[in-house]
Formats: C-alpha cells, sequence, structure tokens
C-alpha cells in the first residue's frame, strides 16, 4: 500500500517562524515540505497570537506606543515622576538627637560650676570647722566617707555590684585608694602651709598631671583651643599664690616645712589626677554612684586606722560643729557627683579647670563671711580664671554645638538617612 509523503512520519524536525517582532521556534513532530499538503509558508496570525501568550513581555509587545526599542529589548521611553523620598521619621529622629545632645551638653556645664560653687563652700566651712570647732582633717575625712558610703542605697537601687563589676573591681579599688590619699595629703598640707596656698597648688597640679597621664595613659588629647584656656587658668592660679609664697617666713626651718608641705600638695594633686584618669577609663562599666561609694568605704577604713594615730579627734557635741559637718558631707558630695558626671563627657583637665573657679567663690565667700579682703593678685588671678573658663564655656557650647547642629542639618538634608 502507497504512503504519501505528508502521512509518512518523520523524526522530530524544527520549525522556524520569523515574524516582524519576534523570532520563534517551535518543534513538532512532522514538518510539511514544499509541495506538500498543508504546507503555508505565510505568518500564522494564530501562531503569533500563541506566541504573545506564552511569552512572559507580553504587555511590552503588544503596547508599542510609548517605547523605545534598545538591544537588548525595550524600555519604556515615557519619564516617570521622581519618587519623593520615604522619611520614616528619620529626620525627627535626628533632630531629636541633634536637641538631645544640645541639652545634655549644657546640663554637663550646669554640673561643673555647680561643683566647683559647692567646692568653693567646702574649703569655706572646712576653715570655719577647723578655727571654731578645732575638728582635725582626718576626722572631718572619717565623718565625710561614712555619710557618703549611705551612697550603697543609690547603687542596690540601680541593681549595680557595689563592688563593680568583675574584671574592674582592681582598678575601682586603686580608684579609692588614690583618692583618699589626694585628701589625706591635702588636709595635712593645709596644717602646714596656708590652706588657700595649698588649696590653689592642689587644683594647679591636678589640672597639669590630668593633662598629662590622660595623654599617657588613655591617650586623649586636648585640642589648641582647650589648652590655651588650660594655661591661661593656671597661670591665673600662680598669679594668686606666688605673692603669698613670697611673702611666708624665710627661715631655713620654715623653708623646709612649706617645701615639705607644698610637696604634700603636689602628691594630692597627683592622686587626684590619676584618679580621675582611671575613672574615665572605667567609666563604661562603673557608674558615679559605684565610685562615690567605693569612695565612701575606702575613707572609712582609712579614716578609722589613721586619725587616733596621727591626730588627737574629738567628739562634737555642740549643734554648730554638726552644722559645720553636714554641710561638709552635703556640699563635698554634690561637687563630687558633679565632677564625676562631667567626666563622662569631658577630658579630665577640662573638668579640673573648671574647678578653679573655687578658688574665685572661696574668695567671695571669705569676703562676705570672714571679711577678708582679697589682695591686688588675688583678684588679677580671679579674673584670668573666670575668663579662662567662661571662654572655654562659651566655646564648647557656641563653636563646638554649633558644628555639631551643622553636621546634623547636613544629615537631615542629605538623601540618604
Amino acid at each position: 500500500m502507497d504512503i504519501s509523503p505528508s502521512k509518512k512520519q518523520c523524526a522530530p524536525k524544527k520549525r522556524v517562524k520569523i515574524h516582524p517582532n519576534t523570532v520563534t521556534v517551535k518543534y513538532s513532530s512532522h514538518y510539511p515540505q514544499p509541495g506538500d499538503e498543508g504546507y503555508d509558508d505565510s505568518p500564522s496570525s494564530e501562531d503569533h497570537g500563541l506566541f504573545v501568550d506564552e511569552t512572559p513581555g507580553k504587555k511590552l509587545l503588544s503596547d508599542g506606543k510609548g517605547q523605545a526599542r534598545t538591544f537588548f529589548g525595550t524600555m519604556d521611553a515615557r519619564s516617570k515622576p521622581p519618587e519623593e523620598p520615604k522619611d520614616n521619621g528619620v529626620s525627627q529622629q535626628l533632630q531629636s538627637f541633634a536637641d538631645s545632645s544640645i541639652f545634655n551638653s549644657k546640663m554637663t556645664w550646669v554640673a561643673l560650676f555647680g561643683a566647683a560653687m559647692a567646692h568653693g563652700c567646702v574649703a569655706l566651712i572646712t576653715r570655719l570647722a577647723a578655727d571654731r570647732s578645732k575638728v582635725p582633717s582626718l576626722e572631718l575625712l572619717f565623718i565625710r566617707s561614712v555619710i557618703q558610703v549611705l551612697s550603697i542605697v543609690v547603687v542596690y537601687y540601680y541593681q549595680e555590684p557595689p563592688f563593680g563589676p568583675e574584671g574592674y573591681r582592681l582598678r575601682l579599688f586603686f580608684y579609692g585608694v588614690c583618692n583618699v590619699i589626694s585628701i589625706t595629703c591635702a588636709y595635712t598640707s593645709f596644717a602646714i602651709v596656708p590652706p588657700s596656698n595649698g588649696t590653689i597648688m592642689w587644683r594647679a597640679t591636678t589640672t597639669v598631671f590630668s593633662a598629662v597621664l590622660a595623654f599617657l595613659l588613655i591617650d586623649e588629647r586636648l585640642a589648641y583651643t582647650d589648652i590655651a584656656t588650660v594655661v591661661s587658668s593656671v597661670f591665673g592660679l600662680c598669679l594668686v599664690m606666688i605673692p603669698n609664697i613670697v611673702d611666708e617666713d624665710n627661715s631655713l626651718l620654715g623653708f623646709w616645712k612649706e617645701a615639705f608641705g607644698y610637696s604634700m600638695t603636689v602628691m594630692a594633686g597627683l592622686t587626684a589626677a590619676l584618679a580621675m584618669i582611671i575613672y574615665r577609663a572605667i567609666k563604661e562599666k562603673v557608674s558615679m554612684w559605684t565610685a562615690l561609694f567605693t569612695f565612701g568605704w575606702t575613707g572609712t577604713v582609712w579614716g578609722a586606722s589613721t586619725m587616733f594615730i596621727l591626730q588627737e579627734p574629738i567628739i562634737p557635741l555642740d549643734g554648730e560643729t554638726w552644722g559645720y559637718l553636714i554641710g561638709i558631707c552635703i556640699c563635698s558630695t554634690v561637687a563630687f557627683l558633679g565632677v564625676y558626671y562631667a567626666l563622662n563627657k569631658f577630658h579630665p583637665a577640662l573638668v579640673s579647670t573648671v574647678q578653679h573657679l573655687e578658688i574665685v567663690v572661696a574668695m567671695i565667700l571669705q569676703l562676705l563671711v570672714l571679711r577678708m579682703i582679697p589682695s591686688v593678685y588675688d583678684v588679677i588671678g580671679g579674673s584670668i580664671i573666670i575668663f579662662s573658663v567662661f571662654l572655654l564655656a562659651g566655646y564648647k557650647l557656641y563653636w563646638v554645638g554649633r558644628g555639631r547642629r551643622q553636621d546634623y542639618e547636613e544629615i537631615l538634608d542629605s538623601p540618604i538617612k
């Protein structure tokens, strides 16, 4: 039986159709040759529609209006309106963060000035307690430390370990020892040299040593503007102190006695600066309340073990003496908290420089309470201190705050947040 060629089953063959817009390739089991029945060399609209239906880019192929053709395919030539950047509240968050940063900076300066005023009050009350009530310096340290031990309540309230977290306890203990040695050396020097000179030397050496030790131990540097204000303030301290030293006893015995007294103030300044550097290094793990408790319990132990040996303590009975003691405890605690709150933000040398205002506050209080008129050198030196400290504060609050505000504004104006 004859089998026509159109009905023969052939091996699978490939059929290619070229359309104006596309090239399709179809596989079929039978491909009619020219002259066979069913051969059609015209493009099939049905096949073309089938291709369009099966092609993922049907929308692009069917919508030729407003489209452009490229080497890789088609693209929409119509310009799309630019999408507005999504804020999602980032601008408000950045603005809130900027305002919070500036507010915290202002609060830090308020704490520093408050600490300087409290230190000035401590200097006056300590002198009154020593002159009128004859309370020894180590007994003052002991009573002050016992009151400060009560800060354990705040430490437990914030659920902090009272002796510091593991790995930081030795450094925290060393911090407490340095603070106690500093206070002891300072109070001892006040019995040898005039308390005003001893306080000035203590503050000046604390500032200098804190700048040097911060650079050597924790690699914190001062800006050139900060260095200028620190040097100016220390010069003001020297201008107040040097004339008083020149007017003192010039005998050989008096010279060595004063040399020992001022050596004690230098040691007080060195250990005070070292304590500030230690706290600056561990401030992320130890709060100022834990530091206050550490200072309290180390001072209590040291005062109880030495005041009966080195001095002759008294038992205060009158209300005036207890008023002095309570005033010293309150003012010293406020000053401590203000200083160590600022240490979380500022360089130790800057914190110590602002505390030079203690000398000016003490001068004013002595003039008002004790009727002690300051000398010309005291007035000039105090004026230099005030000018230096307020220049430093103005620079930090205005220029540095302005720079931060500009940085935040640049971030807010940036399309990428």
